[in-house]
């Protein structure tokens, strides 16, 4: 059967070329294409691209070429119509059945593009005519000129109650063709049909081909109610599958690779007088997800550009909602406000087209706005209040159905969660902390006091002599790997404290917070402990541990429990001063942020000696790796490392 041409355009539109390839090739982003190695001949290095504005594949070596369709039919041996039909399941699309009727329904559809391009000529020709004095006076306000009228097509639709039907029955099109358009309604309680459009100014809306298939209006006059209307669902025309200006801004968008997406049709005009090409708008209603994926299918993450009142953020919060179950890794979306009570049109005009263009460099992620929307609406008064807050960001973060995007939600929401919540956790002086039971056999509690290093001009490390060599770490124990051994070792340490005596939150939140950990293992385990905090009332170290063995960790804290020789007296936990504990603890802490600062400086130290052999940059590298090496002494307790 030969598919209609509406259904193929649609399936087109919502299926990506690259994300069929990719099933079948590994494609690498090279600039607005995608290349990878052809899947119909054999080569070695990559000729294979695939063009997402154009819709299509092409192999430089064999000359291969097709869109998705022909792509399925000649890597899976299927046949057009079977191609199509499995390519029309994975779209959620109901494939047509071929009878009579459907095509002569497809050839009546073709008919009504004709009927809508005379419509549009009648407008166009009015805006020019005596009668459109009013609608030129309004472009004029808006400072459109005669270049930007004729780019998108504007006209006027004249007050005539059939002024409209009258020139195109003149024609010979039927009054049924001009209803079924939707240039024409039946009123309630009447039986001629009058237009639909009346004084009112004309934009026409055009599919992805560039072809009008309906007609966005806003009033003229004053009080005129509403202020803008489109026309309703027709044979051409779904509002929920289309987006205002995607024909012209397909190219522009695609080659920034980046598109915007205003409030309504005058936005998208207003941006593109201040020369942003790259914006679209829904149609009179909150964006769908079909919209969505048709704008995924352009740039991986679309900017929504609102006004900052009420209802722009209202309009930003559905769109919001509906994106989120969609959310895939990459696939996102951003979001921008104007200053409040501006429009784009309103903020070129004041400040110039960089403000708008600033507006948009500064959008916001989404994980940002739907964090703010969740924090400013909730009462955390108390303690049942403050858990709907987390209900609630849970419940909404479990409906995005990409796994790997959801734990990733998951994980920054109970972060920031943790950051809002934790000042609710009263920070009491003095306050006893001691473990409710003891984990492994009493070993000799070690020393809490370290000697002090040698003092010198350069910390705890003697200073390097200058006119030799660098002392480089080359000819240290860090050069032999023990460097990562003892920060391991030592990082091992700070994790096993905060698991034996959970009430270390209590005293030093802000440094548990701040910390962090080479160790992907242990900084896990850490960010776990702050998520248990936020989470439970009492910090108790049994608690912690069922916790952490309930979120996969028990491997990693087992391991911390055999590692005996770090670990504070496995005496009764009534003879362990909690002075001791948190002293302990702080010292550790603070000789591991110390190193992790001193880190960069040798290698920026040593990447500079690398390019100079100057004076001033041995005596950098010999200051730099001094200082590493007394803090590596101060972290470890080890008074032996010899430059």
């Amino acid at each position: 059967m030969a598919f209609n041409e509406a259904f193929l355009d649609e399936l087109k539109t919502r299926i990506r070329v690259a994300d069929v390839v990719g099933r079948r090739v590994k494609l690498v982003r090279k600039g607005r294409e995608f290349m990878g190695l052809c899947p119909f001949h054999s080569e070695k290095s990559p000729s294979f691209s695939v063009n997402e504005q154009k819709g299509f594949y092409h192999c430089f070596g064999c000359g291969a070429h097709g869109d998705a369709i022909k792509f399925v039919c000649e890597t899976e041996g299927l046949g057009f119509r079977e191609a199509v039909e499995r390519l029309a399941a994975e779209a959620g699309m109901e494939v047509p059945v071929d009878t009579p009727m459907q095509r002569e329904r497809e050839e009546h559809r073709r008919t009504l593009y004709d009927v809508v391009a005379a419509a549009q000529a009648f407008y166009r020709e009015r805006l020019a005519g005596p009668g459109g004095v009013a609608a030129r006076a309004y472009l004029a306000r808006r400072e459109l000129d005669a270049g930007m009228v004729e780019r998108f097509g504007l006209g006027f639709a004249p007050e005539g109650r059939t002024t409209l039907i009258q020139h195109l029955t003149a024609k010979g099109i039927p009054l049924a063709e001009i209803v079924e358009a939707g240039l024409a309604v039946r009123p309630e309680g009447q039986n001629e049909p009058i237009d639909f459009f009346r004084n009112r100014l004309t934009i026409p809306i055009a599919d992805n081909r560039g072809r009008v298939i309906a007609f966005g209006a806003r009033t003229l006059l004053p009080d005129g109610k509403p202020k803008y209307i489109n026309t309703g669902e027709t044979p051409l025309f779904h509002k929920g599958r289309t987006l205002y200006n995607l024909d012209r801004a397909r190219k522009p968008a695609f080659d920034a690779q980046s598109i915007i997406v205003a409030e309504g049709y005058l936005d998208v005009i207003a941006l593109a007088k201040a020369g942003i090409a790259n914006a679209v708008a829904p149609l009179g209603t909150a964006l769908t997800e079909d919209q969505i994926a048709m704008l995924w299918k352009i740039a991986s993450e679309p900017v929504l550009c609102f006004d900052g009142d009420g209802a722009g953020k209202r309009a930003a919060y559905k769109a919001l909602d509906r994106a989120l179950p969609m959310l895939k890794p990459g696939q996102s979306l951003r979001f921008a406000f104007l200053p409040d009570g501006l429009d784009p049109d309103d903020l070129v005009k004041r400040d110039g087209a960089a403000a708008m263009q600033k507006v948009i460099a500064e959008a916001r992620p989404m994980i940002e706005v739907f964090w703010e929307r969740e924090r400013d609406a909730a009462d955390l008064s108390t303690p049942e209040r403050r858990a709907a807050l987390q209900r609630r960001v849970e419940d909404l973060s479990g409906t995005i159905e990409d796994p790997i995007v959801r734990e990733h939600y998951r994980r920054e929401l109970k972060d920031r969660l943790w950051g809002l919540l934790r000042p609710a956790r009263p920070v009491r002086a003095g306050a006893q902390f001691v473990p409710l039971r003891q984990l492994g056999p009493q070993t000799q509690r070690p020393s809490l006091r370290r000697p002090p290093p040698p003092k010198s001009r350069f910390g705890a490390a003697p200073p390097p002599v200058y006119g030799q060599n660098p002392p480089s770490l080359r000819n240290s124990p860090a050069a032999r790997g023990e460097t990562g051994a003892q920060i391991r070792r030592r990082e091992s340490e700070l994790a096993w404290l905060l698991c034996r005596f959970p009430g270390i939150l209590l005293q030093d939140y802000e440094a548990v917070e701040l910390l962090a950990f080479e160790s992907a293992e242990l900084e896990s385990l850490r960010m776990e402990i702050l998520h248990f905090a936020v989470e439970c009332e009492v910090l108790d170290e049994s608690a912690l541990k069922a916790h952490l063995d309930a979120q996969g960790l028990a491997e990693i804290l087992s391991g911390l429990e055999k590692q005996a020789s770090f670990a504070l007296d496995r005496s009764p936990a009534a003879e362990i001063s909690p002075d001791e504990v948190l002293g302990r603890w702080r010292e550790a802490a603070a000789a591991h942020r110390t190193l992790m600062a001193l880190r960069p400086a040798v290698r920026r130290a040593r990447g500079e000696w690398a390019r100079d052999h100057s004076e001033g940059a041995r005596r950098s590298l010999d200051e730099a790796e001094a200082a590493f090496l007394s803090g590596l002494q101060a972290l470890s307790g080890e008074n032996d490392t010899e430059l």
